[in-house]
């Protein structure tokens, strides 16, 4: 027995002998930026033995001489590699990006999994844009997406349109920033995007009324746990300048014609000679090289239990025309903070404050400067010998000198806005969390103009004999509540299941305020407010209205998969809005999507060529009610004229003309698609075809004045007026490559088709006539059956400029 033992403790000691390891220490960091990256995994190869680096990217595991560690990190490429001291490990994001977490109606998703047309775009694809505006950055990035502007002016609004106009009403799409409701992108500084998802087809049904026109959410750069502090400061600065100005006549080529055009009518020729007169390029006087500035500083960190963000930015912008009478400025500040209260109670907030001014000048049509610029005659010089400005004698007279008209404009207003959001995530049972939330916007805005006494030329429309000051003030606000249960679970280790049952409450409110009043004392700005017009007897024309609107919604979604190979999800949900009378307030929306990821099948999974590859498709109902409010009920909102004994006196009176049985529009949408990636996922395709038919359109139609709808106030009523389509096809590909260490590089394309078609008119002769001749008008159109939506009659020449950036 004690040779046994003997034995048995030579061999002890042995294996003692042979198992000796050493500790090993190295550090791991973001290949991108250098950057160490903390809670990233190291564990010995076929072990359990393992730990995480520390707030530096540090670790020290112990380990043999011969093992190998395997390094990972969520959003990155995992690597294995050999043991040995003071090692430097650099991991790269995984540009295959198809586990990246994406932010998709009340909760995330793996891109993977998603089964709707959903595009997102990344913080570094917005970086490279360097863009002033979040539009700029949403501009030719995703197929299916629209973004056009009608103005060059600084913080003019965009047209954002997702798969082409299918309302007669508000078209702009759903935008969310933190789930936060905006209106209005210039308030947004592009700098603090971290992302942004755009949801194309049913599966924003989600959202419910408000997502008829598509949804953008956008997500705001935030801190990580346990992240080391970090700080960003980008700043740029530029010159902006016309693209290229309209080819007109000089002065020599302008007087030959002037004189022919005479002499043809038998008239003497104004001209008697063409040398030495004035050759005025009025494009060239209104416009200039304009300086724009932008600063932007970021700070982000963590520590075990909380992260946090900051942002602030400044951006200065002059406006090509008009130097000093067109500009805009916009500071915003961000404080994003998220905090673990205790294991199962998380809390999130947010806090957004942006203040703009901005200043303008007459931009388009009749009137505008650009016009008068290009109309008027090089031969009249911008002042005359004593100082004063020309007169445009002789031409139109809706012509007027345009650097006269921008020394006489002044038209500024002001917009502070604060929004936030609240919210708490309990963990309540092991699948089981309830999420509860709240989030608010609160704006006022101030605006003032001031148009002088002032003398164009004899005949010219544009003249005043009495200065005109005016002003406004108005506030909204608005509040969203979600609250909502989510069960997560995975069953025979294949199927996952994901339910979600909740509410959403949403008010608005809002009020307006004008006042217009005349007589400014010494016909100058300086002088322009209501206190120095006070004492004038009945300068004042007063005007204000008031708006509250609400959305009751409650709604659940059903999300499964069988081994992430066959994908589903629906959603249903009832919408009430205020819109709508007691008959017609509430309606239910459903919609369903399926996915089918083929790489996943034994016939595909050991390719080589196909890295991944999914089928998809998706059917839904969106209710939209974007219309004026209490539009079911009559007004009294007009103006009437009244006989009280002998006196006429002037009141209130019914406006709009009701209409109690306006019912939800309703959008069906359907879409098929497929998405591919390639050569070690470097290459990525998507292709989708939809369709959305719009049922029960709402509109106001053109009805005859023997109704009385041109009375000031008053309105033909808004009805349910026909039945459109939209259908397309959209392509995208991009290709991302990285040359080495420093270097790499992406290459995209995208295209999109769109046909509109009218398909029914809800009246007996198959048109809605939507326009007439005359000043002030629209341009008369037409809604009829098989053509586009409201199809122009007339053809509209309209003159565009845009800014150059350099």
């Amino acid at each position: 027995m004690n040779k046994h033992f003997f034995f048995l403790l030579i061999t002890t000691f042995s294996l003692i002998g042979f198992a000796q390891q050493t500790q090993y220490s190295g550090t791991v960091i973001d290949g991108s930026n250098q950057e160490p990256l903390l809670g990233a995994s190291i564990i010995v190869k076929g072990t359990n033995v393992g730990t995480t680096s520390d707030l530096d990217g540090k670790y020290n595991i112990t380990a043999n001489s011969s093992d190998i560690l395997i390094i990972s990190y969520l959003g990155y490429l995992t690597k294995e590699i050999p043991v040995s001291s003071d090692l430097i490990v650099t991991l790269e994001e995984d540009v295959a990006s198809l586990d990246q977490i994406v932010v998709v109606g009340y909760g995330t998703q793996a891109k993977r999994e998603i089964t709707g047309a959903v595009t997102v775009v990344k913080a570094e694809t917005i970086e490279s844009l360097k863009p002033t505006r979040i539009e700029q950055a949403l501009q030719g990035q995703v197929a299916g997406v629209n973004v056009t502007s009608t103005s060059g002016s600084p913080g003019a609004a965009s047209n954002i349109r997702i798969r082409g106009i299918s309302t007669n009403g508000d078209n702009r799409p759903l935008i969310l920033v933190d789930g936060n409701v905006v209106e209005d992108l210039s308030v947004i500084n592009p700098g603090d995007i971290e992302s942004y998802t755009v949801l194309k087809d049913a599966t924003a049904g989600i959202y419910g009324v408000r997502a008829a026109n598509g949804v953008i959410l956008i997500t705001t750069k935030g801190g990580r746990k346990n992240q080391k502090l970090q700080y960003e400061y980008d700043a740029f600065v530029g010159f902006q300048q016309t693209t290229r100005k309209l080819p007109t006549l000089n002065s020599k080529q302008y007087s030959l014609l002037v004189n022919e055009a005479f002499a043809n009518n038998g008239e003497t020729p104004p001209f008697s000679t063409i040398v030495g007169l004035n050759d005025t390029d009025w494009q060239g006087e209104v416009f200039s090289n304009a300086p724009i500035f932008n600063n932007n500083i970021g700070l982000r960190g963590g520590t075990e239990k909380a992260a946090y963000a900051f942002g602030a930015a400044l951006l200065t912008q002059d406006g090509i025309v008009g130097a000093g009478k067109s500009n805009f400025t916009r500071s915003t500040l961000r404080f994003n903070f998220d905090y673990d209260l205790l294991s199962n109670l998380k809390v999130k907030t947010g806090l957004f404050y942006t203040g703009t001014s901005r200043s303008t000048i007459s931009e388009t049509g009749l009137g505008s400067v650009l016009f008068n610029a290009v109309n008027n005659a090089p031969t009249f010089s911008v002042r005359d010998a004593n100082g004063d400005f020309t007169l445009a004698e002789g031409l139109g007279n809706e012509v007027i000198n345009p650097v006269h008209q921008l020394e006489n404009t002044f038209n500024s207003n002001k917009v502070d806005k604060i929004s936030g959001n609240f919210g708490l995530n309990y963990k309540f049972w092991d699948d089981f969390t309830v999420e509860t939330r709240i989030q608010f916007n609160y704006a006022e805005a101030y605006g003032d103009n001031f148009a002088p006494e002032a003398n164009y030329g004899s005949g010219k429309v544009f003249n005043l004999t009495r200065n005109v000051y005016g002003e406004y003030s108005n506030y909204f606000r608005d509040y969203t509540y979600d609250a909502f249960i989510n069960y997560k679970h995975t069953f025979a280790q294949s199927h996952n299941l994901n339910a979600t049952v909740g509410m959403s409450a949403f008010r608005t409110t809002g009020k307006f305020n004008g006042l217009t009043g005349f007589d400014i004392p010494d016909n100058n700005f300086s002088n322009a407010n209501r206190q120095n017009a006070s004492d004038i007897v009945d300068n004042f024309q007063n005007g204000g209205d008031e708006y509250d609107a609400r959305l009751l919604s409650h709604f659940a979604r059903l999300q499964y998969d069988y081994d992430g190979k066959y994908l589903f999800s629906g959603v249903i949900r009832r919408d009430g809005s205020t819109k709508f009378g007691p008959e017609n307030k509430f309606g239910i929306f459903p919609s369903a999507s399926a996915g089918w990821v083929l790489s996943k099948e034994s016939f595909l999974e050991e390719s080589k060529a196909i890295n991944f590859l999914k089928l998809r498709g998706s059917y839904g109902i969106i209710g939209n009610d974007r219309i004026p409010d209490y539009r079911f009920i009559s007004l009294l909102n007009g103006e009437g004229a009244y006989i009280i004994g002998d006196n006429l006196i002037f009141g209130t009176a019914i406006g709009a003309i009701s209409n109690p049985e306006i019912k939800w529009e309703e959008q069906y949408t359907a879409d098929i698609g497929l998405e591919a990636e390639f050569l070690d996922y470097k290459l990525n395709v998507t292709i989708d075809y939809y369709t959305r038919r719009t049922e029960d359109l709402l509109l106001v139609p053109v009805v005859s004045g023997t109704l009385g709808v041109t009375a000031p106030g008053s309105s033909a009523p808004v009805i349910n007026g026909g039945d459109i389509e939209n259908k397309g096809l959209e392509f995208a590909i991009s290709y991302k490559d990285k040359i080495n260490d420093n270097l790499s590089f992406t290459a995209s394309y995208n295209f999109a088709t769109l046909k509109n078609e009218v398909l029914k008119v809800n009246n007996s002769v198959g048109f809605l006539e939507g326009g007439s001749f005359g000043v002030g008008q629209p341009a008369p159109s037409r809604m009829e059956v098989g053509k586009l939506l409201d199809i122009s009659m007339v053809i509209v020449l309209m003159v565009f400029f845009k800014t150059l950036m350099k």
